[in-house]
């Protein structure tokens, strides 16, 4: 073999390496581009720009059906994935906004069981959700526990009071 024969054959090697790093990296990138612009034009469909898309995408919520229900409900891509971290449907979540909760507020008073309706009627009449736990552990309703707590009753004192036949 010759000198100039054997360099010549180093380059077609160098060669050959740097277009299968090349391909090793375009390949892929070029399948990823593909499958994500897919993806765009599926969420394109229902109404979502690209950059609409990549927002809900980088807040988290990657189904584009999850995204719909939430858009529906009013919500934009940071606020729902906010609200879908503490455990909230979307639906559920329009619910307790509707009645005035914050995604804090509604955390807390979910926690100990309430639906959106039952917290307000509680938090209606000023009582804060501890107060209301121990009430509706007695089984009073708000406005009963209210009356009964402004004569100065405690929950178990109010309970042991009613079934003995007396009333605030």
């Amino acid at each position: 073999m010759t000198a100039e024969h054997s360099g010549m054959n180093a380059w077609r090697a160098r060669f050959l390496v740097a277009l299968i790093a090349a391909g090793a990296f375009l390949v892929p990138y070029g399948c990823a581009t593909l499958i994500e612009n897919a993806r765009l034009q599926s969420w394109a469909g229902h109404g979502f720009s690209p950059g609409q898309t990549r927002e809900w995408w980088r807040h988290g919520i990657r189904s584009r059906a999850a995204a719909v229900r939430w858009r529906a409900n009013g919500f934009q891509a940071g606020e729902a994935a906010s609200w879908e971290t503490m455990g909230f449907v979307a639906e559920e979540a329009k619910e307790w906004k509707k009645a005035g909760f914050d995604l804090a507020g509604a955390a807390e008073w979910r926690r100990y069981a309430f639906r959106h309706d039952e917290a307000g009627e509680w938090q209606a009449t000023g009582m804060s959700v501890g107060d209301a736990v121990a009430w509706r552990k007695q089984a009073f309703r708000p406005r009963e526990a209210r009356r009964w707590q402004d004569a100065g009753y405690s929950p178990m004192d109010a309970a042991e009071r009613r079934r003995a036949g007396g009333s605030s």
